[in-house]
């Protein structure tokens, strides 16, 4: 019995939640925080339906509003960014973790229920794992042994290191769930809560949040009429992903004009070294912004553009009121004069042109293939399975 007790608690699991602080500089930057805090709350309540789950470990550096019965810890930060790797080796060293499910507060906001148990089972019966999303971008990652943090705590400043850093440098047998808006989807820009207001499957507490939110979701609305129309035609630039790109084709019928581009640019050291390099920021500074905007809408019904690409060509740097306010359409709020005239530029052209950064042609995209698929009046193709059909 006694050894049956021990292996029992073996198998069990310690979940992290790390959340941000509430607030920012400006409104947009609170919304975006305020969604994670609202995702967070939904996350801790379906972890507390896991029985597996043994213990809830809240990080934060303000835990109003996420505090309940279902957290068994506290764990406060100082405000601002901290370094993921250096706390999740502290925990697992205090609380004798070894099977360590951690998630990043708005790192799984279409999460269902069955997808979570999953996830659970997978790192409850193994022996070695790095279960992620996202091998080279993480947003959230199932460890076992959680002992292996402090040798690498190092390389692990950021959650999206730790799917690469502990598969290809520590060694652990890696898994990925299949890409979903369920797996891929993470709380990152306004653009973001765009997609998560309009899609069926957002969390209760988080929908509630952003139905108090004033966003406007007229522009994607449109974009995603133009998408679901057979033999539209859509422009797409940025750092799009194959997933992303094969889910358009899955579920609709338009022509795309598609310019990829610097697809790990931020994980593999190029903006930071000043190394990025864009086709389309140069296209722009060529023909200047009035005759790209013309001949987008002349060859376009509708566009998805990452504007981050173009800032890093640029070596520009903006803070985040800066591009959330580029991504609302918000021009009182982008203080960036380059990225100020594209946006305003955008908002002037005769067709819809939403922006974003990186989500919105990852995670961002796949909802919106899934809200397509839900709403068959939009979409010309064949249903494309939801993140709650694709869990296997």
């Amino acid at each position: 019995m006694v050894a049956l007790f021990f292996m029992a608690m073996a198998s069990m699991i310690t979940a992290v939640v790390m959340v941000g602080e509430a607030g920012g500089e400006s409104a947009p930057v609170a919304w975006v925080q305020g969604a994670r805090r609202a995702a967070a709350r939904d996350l801790i309540a379906q972890l507390a339906r896991q029985p597996q789950v043994a213990r809830i470990v809240l990080v934060s550096a303000d835990a109003d509003g996420l505090l309940s019965p279902a957290v068994t810890d506290y764990r406060p930060t100082p405000p601002g960014r901290v370094h993921v790797g250096e706390i999740l080796a502290r925990l697992s060293t205090e609380l004798a973790i070894d099977r360590l499910l951690y998630f990043g507060g708005g790192a799984a906001p279409l999460l269902p229920d069955d997808t979570l148990s999953e996830i659970v089972q997978r790192l409850a019966t193994a022996d070695q794992l790095i279960l992620t999303n996202n091998r080279f971008a993480s947003d959230w990652a199932g460890l076992a042994p959680a002992g292996v943090l402090p040798t690498w705590i190092s390389k692990l400043p950021r959650d999206n290191m730790l799917g690469w850093v502990l598969s290809d440098e520590a060694g652990l047998p890696h898994h990925t769930l299949p890409a979903t808006a369920a797996t891929r989807l993470d709380i990152d820009t306004p653009t973001d809560l765009l997609a998560l207001a309009l899609h069926p499957h957002t969390q209760p507490h988080l929908r509630a949040y952003l139905a108090s939110l004033p966003l406007q979701t007229a522009t994607l609305q449109a974009a995603l009429a133009v998408l679901g129309t057979s033999a539209s035609r859509v422009f797409v630039a940025g750092r799009l992903g194959p997933e992303a790109w094969q889910a358009i084709n899955r579920v609709s019928h338009c022509w795309l004009r598609v310019v990829s581009e610097e697809r790990g640019m931020v994980s593999s050291g190029r903006q930071q070294r000043g190394e990025v390099r864009s086709l389309l920021a140069a296209h722009i500074a060529a023909v200047g912004l009035d005759a790209f905007f013309a001949t987008l809408a002349d060859w376009a019904d509708a566009a998805f553009i990452d504007t981050r690409v173009m800032l890093a060509h640029q070596q520009i740097m903006p803070d985040a009121t800066t591009r959330f306010g580029s991504d609302l359409g918000l021009l009182e709020l982008v203080a960036d004069p380059w990225l100020r005239a594209f946006t305003a530029a955008a908002q002037a052209a005769p067709i819809p042109i939403v922006l974003g950064g990186h989500g919105l042609l990852a995670g961002d995209m796949l909802a919106c293939c899934e809200i397509l698929a839900t709403r068959p009046g939009w979409a010309g193709g064949p249903a494309l399975p939801t993140s709650q059909q694709m869990i296997k």
